[in-house]
């Protein structure tokens, strides 16, 4: 009767959100056992009983104790499995599932066989050297010796071989379940799971084996003799810049200690319960197989690493306070917390089934550990603390010499911190200095030039993540790039000056490419929702590392774009003085994002394509899912608001026509039409699409302070393939003129080209054709004019939104053959200028080249699309000249990167369409850009041009008529 009310008191407990928001989510393969400890039975010299010392779902757990050798648990019931999967259409694989808590580690392993008909099918041996829980992941046939059968009856579970004594808890067991492939997770108790992993989030035991190699019998980093005077002073400088960088301005904002109780106590560590289960919040896809209409974040609730890493760290900060005899209290839970985690598997060596993303959950916890070092060695924890950061931040891999440069920006973002922390704990000073030598190389060539399509510094300025330049995570990257660089410079691990100056100078170039602070959708990935946005603190910190170049300890350049790029009320009183840059102006080319900039005054332009290296746009299942024409030749002008930004410029996302992004030549399809069909392609991927075309030529050059673009447009065949253009831009100081020749279409769908689309301020006080944002059109081409109300959907939830537009564009009509268009656009001009002649000449427009000569400043830009004896170019390339006194300066740029060369990588079905592939399977995307030489004809001279990267190459002509 006793324990039937006790069953009855936990079960009521497990129901109130607030203390068990993960025994919300139940399903019947998920054996928990509330109720019973079927279907488990217990061989001969075992027993097996509820228990609620321990558990991990619900409010028990199974206790198994044997008093014999050979004893075993065993299931008879059907195991889910199919050696050739029938359900799903996604990389998920039958995978077993379960947590072990131990109170003492025992002699040997515990075996693990699945049998069919009493025969072994395939088995696995867990390592039991620990204390606490531990939870695995184990895939059928990839996982376990043996080979698993259809049909599998029983699973047994072994005790350690010559164990004649011993106990262990079992919970959340899950016989069989659908898993991603991708994401099983290695730990010391089962290290061949997922063995051929690369992910850097999932190799954390390749890490932690590393050690320090030698080198033709010498350590190649070698563990110094003695830590010398200027060594023990640096650590110290960067001790002090750490524990500033922690908690500079944090240890002002009260948190008041009634707060603190509040969220401790959801744990009930004070009690004669056990503590609520914490659960990385990525566990939660156990269930997405079961239930996919909540989040993984919600199935575990209240148990998220997150929330209980945050409140490590406000606990931390608020014992640096020293609030008097709340100081006592505050240890008392940070520690009670911290041991409680320990104890749910956040230990070195424990996966719990799987890590992939740790980062974003764990950037507290660190920190937390770091400004409480002390009390932990007071408490004899600091050394387990120390390990587990080792191991979650996967540290060791910085022990072994990079095998090429560059680094994943998420390591960047989320494992740069956590190592050094880790490293600054070690308490052995000579180990310490060897960590620091091994940590600043591996810092400083995550700086270096990466090849191809991977991660992450560019020539051109940009910053690479999934293949492609991505601010939204380029600004995550740059915050633990940036504050690497300010914690170690002027110390023996500073980084060098070559690292330095590539890192300013992506920092420089986002603030080109982006208006004030905000980047243009054309960049905006799989969030185009306009709020993606630099941060001006990276300036300000790396300026006061100093020049790359060692002349200047305030960085004068980069301190100009702070006080700039501050917003009203900032200030910059901790800077020496210097006059704030005004807004950049000029031209810019980014070949590694097809994209080409303009800016004057406040003003900017951002034109963007994409290629057969350069996806166009990034979609995930609930994410994007309406971006297909993203970047068919996007033509963004951001000018308008105090600060300017995509929303002050005219962009809204409700009742945005997804079809008309400006500057694309685009089907207009209706809105369910354009919804995209993501689909999960292969092992190497999730359900997500990025396109390629199939055409190498999209890029810009810039001379002079302005610049052209162009670009082959082909869609691609998962759609329709049979949209094709070729777009080019020319940008004179504030004059626009965009060409399209050759446009074709087979769809029953009308074709056009879109000049603007922004939410309608509904006054236009003049008869010429303009946004209303102060742009102004200009063409002789048949026009669709629109104001009114929009009707679309939510780029992520599909909801339906409308919103009021205007809207302008040039009609090709359906099913197009060589069609074409020209327009001019005038940016910001003044009264004067709207009406004054535009002063530009095309001298040719068709399908080999666009050429237009600008009559105010005697430039020409050429796109030339094809090799042409007759033009005198050797090879598809852009050319600008501009006549100077010192000469006619002629530019080229090659517009194919060339990571590879012939044909277009493509696959092809039995009807000759191009298949669909998801980017990271191509094998030329780690390639370095090949050079390639572009010979011109010109003014009767032939010229030379090096080229690579599809970066700028110029000469001077001497001697030269216009």
């Amino acid at each position: 009767m006793k324990q039937h009310l006790k069953y009855i008191v936990c079960l009521l407990c497990c129901i109130v959100k607030i203390d068990f928001a993960f025994a919300e989510f139940s399903h019947p393969d998920i054996l928990s056992f509330e109720q019973s400890v079927l279907p488990f039975t217990a061989s001969r010299g075992g027993t097996i009983r509820m228990s609620g010392d321990h558990y991990k779902h619900g409010c028990h757990s199974l206790l198994w104790s044997w008093s014999r050798d050979g004893a075993y648990l065993s299931v008879r019931q059907p195991i889910a499995y199919e050696h050739h999967k029938t359900v799903n259409t996604d990389n998920s694989v039958y995978t077993f599932v379960f947590w072990m808590y131990l109170e003492q580690p025992l002699t040997d392993s515990v075996r693990f066989e699945f049998r069919k008909q009493g025969k072994v099918c395939c088995w696995f041996n867990y390592g039991t050297h620990f204390i606490g829980w531990r939870g695995a992941w184990l895939a059928f046939r990839r996982d376990m010796q043996g080979t698993p059968e259809e049909g599998m009856d029983e699973l047994r579970i072994y005790a350690p071989k010559g164990s004649r004594k011993g106990q262990l808890y079992l919970d959340h067991v899950i016989l069989s379940s659908l898993q991603d492939v991708r994401h099983h997770t290695a730990d010391f108790q089962a290290p061949y799971i997922n063995p051929r992993s690369e992910n850097h989030w999932l190799v954390l035991l390749r890490s932690w084996r590393q050690d320090f190699p030698d080198r033709s019998g010498q350590a190649e980093l070698p563990l110094p003799n003695a830590v010398i005077k200027a060594q023990q002073r640096d650590i110290s400088r960067i001790h002090r810049r750490m524990e500033k960088e922690l908690t500079a301005g944090r240890l002002k904002d009260t948190i008041h200690i009634n707060s603190l109780r509040a969220r401790y106590s959801i744990y009930h560590l004070d009690t004669d319960r056990p503590g609520l289960p914490v659960f990385f919040e990525r566990y939660g896809e156990t269930y997405t197989h079961y239930d996919n209409t909540t989040t993984y974040t919600q199935k575990i609730g209240d148990m998220g690493l997150s929330r209980a890493n945050q409140l490590l760290y406000d606990l931390a900060l608020a014992y640096r306070r020293q609030i008097g005899t709340d100081s006592i209290e505050i240890a008392h839970m940070f520690l009670s917390l911290t041991r409680h985690m320990l104890d749910q598997g956040f230990q070195a060596g424990s996966a719990m089934g799987t890590l992939h993303h740790l980062g974003y959950s764990m950037r507290y916890f660190y920190p937390a550990m770091y400004l409480m070092r002390d009390v932990l060695r007071d408490a004899g924890m600091l050394h387990e603390v120390q390990q587990a950061m080792e191991w979650f931040s996967g540290a060791g891999e910085v022990k072994v010499l990079p095998r090429k440069p560059g680094m994943d920006i998420d390591a960047f973002n989320t494992s740069l911190e956590g190592r050094l922390l880790s490293i600054l704990m070690i308490d052995d000073a000579r180990e310490q200095v060897r960590y620091l030598n091994a940590f600043s190389r591996w810092v400083d060539n995550g700086f270096r030039y990466s090849d191809g399509l991977s991660g992450c510094f560019k020539p051109d300025g940009t910053i690479f993540h999934h293949c492609n330049h991505y601010p939204a995570y380029a600004v995550g990257g740059l915050t633990g790039a940036v504050k690497a660089t300010w914690l170690l410079h002027g110390t023996e691990w500073a980084i060098s000056p070559e690292s330095h100056e590539i890192l300013k100078q992506s920092l420089l170039s986002m603030r080109i490419y982006c208006n004030l602070t905000t980047w243009p959708l054309s960049l905006s990935g799989r969030h185009p929702d306009g709020k993606g946005h630099l941060i001006p603190r990276h300036f300000k910190q790396l300026a006061q590392c100093g020049s790359p170049d060692g002349k200047h300890k305030i960085d004068p350049d980069l301190q100009a774009a702070y006080l700039r790029l501050i917003q009203k009320g900032d200030t910059a009183t901790d800077l020496v003085p210097i006059c704030r840059e005004k807004a950049p102006e000029g031209a810019w080319s980014f070949p590694y994002s097809c994209l080409q900039v303009q800016r004057r005054g406040e003003w900017m332009v951002a034109i963007k394509g994409h290629s057969r290296y350069i996806w166009n746009t990034e979609t995930y299942e609930r994410c994007n899912l309406y971006g297909r024409y993203l970047n068919y030749g996007n033509i963004q002008i951001m000018g308008s608001g105090d600060p300017v930004s995509n929303f002050a410029s005219g962009f809204r996302q409700e009742g945005w026509d997804w079809a008309r992004w400006p500057g694309t030549t685009t089907l207009i399809l209706p809105i369910d039409s354009l919804l995209c069909r993501v689909q999960n392609l292969d092992v190497n991927s999730g359900f997500e699409e990025m396109l390629l075309s199939d055409e190498s030529f999209c890029n810009g050059l810039s001379l002079c302070g302005n610049g052209i673009w162009g670009m082959k447009l082909h869609s691609h065949d998962k759609y329709d393939g049979t949209l094709r253009a070729r777009k080019s831009v020319f940008c004179f100081d504030n004059r626009i003129i965009c060409l399209g020749t050759n446009i074709e279409c087979q769809a029953n769908a009308p074709v056009e080209t879109t000049l603007f689309q922004v939410v309608s301020n509904r006054t236009h006080p003049t008869p010429a054709l303009t946004d209303g944002y102060g742009n102004y059109y200009y063409t002789a081409d048949s026009l669709r004019l629109f104001e009114g109300v929009q009707h679309s959907r939510h780029e992520e939830t599909m909801a339906p939104t409308e919103g009021y537009f205007r809207t302008a564009s040039i009609v090709h009509g359906i099913r197009p053959h060589n069609a074409s268009y020209e327009y001019a656009i005038r940016v910001q001009p003044t009264d004067e200028e709207i009406s004054a002649d535009l002063s530009y000449e095309v001298l040719r427009a068709d399908s080999a080249a666009h050429i237009v000569r600008d009559k105010q400043t005697g430039m020409t830009g050429y796109v030339l699309f094809e090799p042409n004896a007759a033009l005198g170019n050797s090879a598809p390339c852009l050319v600008m000249t501009c006549p100077t006194d010192s000469g006619l300066i002629v530019s080229v740029a090659d517009p194919d990167l060339h990571l590879y060369e012939g044909p277009s990588d493509e696959t092809y079905d039995a009807d000759g369409k191009r298949v669909e592939r998801i980017i990271y399977s191509y094998p030329w995307k780690d390639s370095p850009s090949r050079p390639s030489t572009i010979t011109i004809t010109l003014q009767g001279q032939t010229l030379t041009f090096p080229c690579q990267h599809g970066m700028a190459s110029q000469r001077i002509i001497m001697n030269y008529e216009l």
